[in-house]
Parts: structure tokens; C-alpha cells; sequence
């Protein structure tokens, strides 16, 4: 199977000249013989009337058949090529001067003879050939006795075998040769002409798929550098190829900069679980001692120190708890699933409850929470699950990490 646009279109090609020549070759061929034919019969247009006019075939109602010969002998003599047949009105050949053998046609159509003696215009007019099955130039005559009364024609073959077998030598040895040498060096001229003219077209197809194809083989992640310049997307001298090659590399510089984005929110991904996994074991690992030390000394452990135990593993879910609500919504954020639902809140009673919620954390901890406010009758439009965890999330950062006396 053969590869490449270019090596196909080639073969195309070669195939449609091969066959274009062997067309054109024909047509040149058929075009000379009918030139040679018109112009030897144009040549010869009055030769049959006046051997008719010269010599008397039918001195009476018989034909003169040593006059014929004699007509015969002088013509084919002075014409090698010519050949000279009596044809009575009904079209049957009388006389010639052949081997009987040679003869294959005893009968020939009189239609194109009425017609050549019928023409006041010249024109080509072929008619049958005794001697073989092609029709031929030919000039004839009318052969009529005193009374003008039709006895026979005088059917003059021009270009007959004779002329045939020289014809044939002369083109075998010289003419056809430098015709075919004219025409294929013709061809030849034209078809390396297209094929550079294709070569120059398919180029740029050839090297953008070899961008494609590196691409490719980079993993969509490198393009191909080229030295020659991109074309510009806006112009209208830009060809399809052109304009192609300029939508690949926007496409392809779009998927490398995707792929980068990709990677690095992936490397982002895989370092925030890796930090989330560090932070959450540490605070299951301290509720599980809290725990256990319960299960295992709680019979020992005074009444002050269980409590103190319990409320420490309880805080410790508290802390651990807001960090898995955290994770949860960071992932519904990342899926776009966070709907806010917009009402008229009260902000007094926003930070009422997230006092109440959170001072059990800010005593344990040591540190003073505090709610001021100005105007307890301000309201906001605003989702008060969202603000609620945004201000839950922020105070008690704040109070972890505020030193144990300290005021919030």
C-alpha cells in the first residue's frame, strides 16, 4: 500500500498522463491519416473523369477490357499507391488488376460514390475498400455510352495496399517515433511541472503532521517549534492549510496550558490531603488516649480528673469535627454544589448563638470571649448557615490559637 498524500497524488497523476498521452497519441494519429486522406483526395478529386474522358472503356454495350488494362497499367504505373477497380451500377467490382485472392470485397456500397459525384463543395467523402475492410479516400466517374445512359463507374482507390505497407514503413521507422518522442516529452515536461506544483501544495500538509504527530508523542504537553512564523488568524491572505496550521497551534497551546493547570491542581490536591491526613490524626490520636485512658483508669481516676478527661476528648471531636466540616466544604465548593440561600438575619443573634457555642471552648482554653455591639438592631441580607460557619470558623481559630488569659 502506498503511503503519503503526496507519493498517492503522484501515481494519480502519472496514471492520468499515461492514459492522456495514449488519448492524445490516438487522436494525433487518426487527425494525420484523415489530413493525408482529405489532401489526396483533394489531389485526385478529377483522376477517375479523366481517365473516363481519355480512354474508352465501353466503346459499346461491352466493356474494353484491354483499354481497362491498359488505363489500369498507365495509372498504377505513373501512382504505385493508386488502385483502379470497374464498378457496375449496382456496386459489383468488374474489373481490377489484383490476385483474385486480394480482393475480399466483390462488393462495395455505392452511397458514398452517388455522393462524391453529387458534391459541388469539396468534402471528404471515404468510401469501401475492395482490398480490406477500411473505408479510403477514393475518386470515381461516371462510365456512360453514347446515348448517356449509365453503364458503370470507374472507382479509383488512392491511397490503396501499396501506399499502406510504405506508410506503415515510413512511420515505424521515422514519423511515428518523433511524433511519440513530441508528445512524450510533452507530458514528460508537464507532469514533472504538476508534481513540483503538488510538491509545494502538500508541503506545509507534510510538516503540520509532523507537529501533529510530535505533539502527539510529547503527550499534549510540548509543541513542536517551527521557524516559520505563525500565520495571523485575521488575515485574508491565509490559506485553508495556513489557517489550519494557526488552529492547531491555538489549540495546542490551549491543551498545554489545560494539562499545566491540571497537573498543578492535582500536585495541590495530593498536598492538602497529605496536610489534612497529618492534621486529623493528630487530633484522633489525643481523644483516642483521652479514651482509653477512661476505659482502662477510670475506677482509679478521681471524679475531677474523668471529667476533666471527657472534656478534653470532647473538645477534641469539637476540633475535629469543624476540620472534617471543613474538608466537606471545600469539596462542595470545588463541585460548585454550595447554594446560598439569602434571608434578613439579625446580626445580635447571629453572635448570640455563636457566643453560646463557643464559649465552653473559650473558657476551657483560658481565654475571655466577649460580644460588643453598637446598634443590636442592625440586620443583614445574607445565608445564615454560611455566615454563621464563616464566623464560627474565625473565632475559634482565634481562640486556639490566643494565649490562654488572653481576651476575645
Amino acid at each position: 500500500m502506498i503511503k503519503g498524500l503526496y507519493r498517492r497524488l503522484a501515481l494519480i497523476l502519472l496514471t492520468v498522463f499515461l492514459i492522456l498521452g495514449a488519448v492524445l497519441f490516438s487522436v494525433y494519429d487518426n487527425a494525420t491519416q484523415q489530413l493525408q486522406q482529405e489532401t489526396a483526395q483533394k489531389l485526385h478529386l478529377n483522376l477517375a473523369q479523366y481517365l473516363v474522358d481519355d480512354i474508352e472503356l465501353y466503346p459499346g454495350d461491352e466493356l474494353n477490357r484491354e483499354n481497362v488494362k491498359e488505363a489500369f497499367n498507365k495509372v498504377m504505373h505513373l501512382d504505385p499507391g493508386t488502385e483502379l477497380y470497374v464498378v457496375s451500377t449496382e456496386g459489383k467490382v468488374l474489373e481490377y488488376k489484383a490476385p483474385h485472392e486480394k480482393i475480399i470485397n466483390h462488393d462495395i456500397d455505392l452511397a458514398p460514390v452517388k455522393s462524391f459525384l453529387n458534391n459541388k463543395e469539396f468534402r471528404l467523402t471515404l468510401g469501401d475498400d475492395p482490398r480490406s475492410n477500411k473505408q479510403k479516400a477514393f475518386s470515381a466517374a461516371p462510365i456512360m455510352d453514347k446515348n448517356g445512359e449509365l453503364l458503370a463507374y470507374l472507382y479509383i482507390i488512392i491511397q490503396g495496399e501499396v501506399y499502406d505497407d510504405a506508410a506503415s514503413l515510413i512511420n515505424a521507422n521515422k514519423t511515428w517515433w518523433i511524433s511519440l518522442s513530441i508528445i512524450a516529452a510533452a507530458l514528460a515536461f508537464l507532469l514533472v511541472t504538476t508534481l513540483l506544483l503538488f510538491y509545494q501544495l502538500t508541503r506545509p500538509l507534510v510538516r503540520l503532521n509532523k507537529e501533529v504527530a510530535a505533539f502527539e508523542q510529547s503527550g499534549f504537553q510540548q509543541l513542536l517549534t517551527s521557524s516559520d512564523p505563525l500565520p495571523d488568524p485575521n488575515s485574508k491572505s491565509n490559506d485553508e492549510l495556513q489557517a489550519l496550521r494557526g488552529s492547531f497551534y491555538r489549540m495546542g497551546t490551549k491543551i498545554v496550558d489545560q494539562i499545566s493547570y491540571l497537573k498543578k491542581h492535582d500536585k495541590m490536591r495530593r498536598e492538602f490531603l497529605a496536610h489534612v491526613s497529618h492534621d486529623l490524626r493528630t487530633p484522633l490520636a489525643g481523644m483516642r488516649a483521652y479514651l482509653e485512658t477512661l476505659q482502662l483508669r477510670g475506677d482509679e481516676l478521681s471524679e475531677a480528673d474523668r471529667n476533666d478527661f471527657l472534656e478534653k476528648a470532647l473538645f477534641t471531636n469539637h476540633k475535629l469535627t469543624g476540620m472534617i466540616d471543613e474538608v466537606f466544604e471545600l469539596a462542595r465548593l470545588e463541585h460548585g454544589q454550595v447554594a446560598v440561600n439569602p434571608e434578613l438575619i439579625s446580626i445580635s443573634d447571629l453572635l448570640s448563638d455563636m457566643y453560646a457555642s463557643l464559649s465552653g471552648l473559650a473558657n476551657n482554653k483560658g481565654v475571655h470571649l466577649a460580644v460588643e455591639m453598637d446598634d443590636e438592631t442592625t440586620n443583614v441580607f445574607a445565608d445564615v448557615a454560611r455566615l454563621d460557619r464563616v464566623l464560627q470558623n474565625l473565632v475559634g481559630n482565634a481562640i486556639l490559637y490566643t494565649p490562654s488569659y488572653g481576651q476575645e
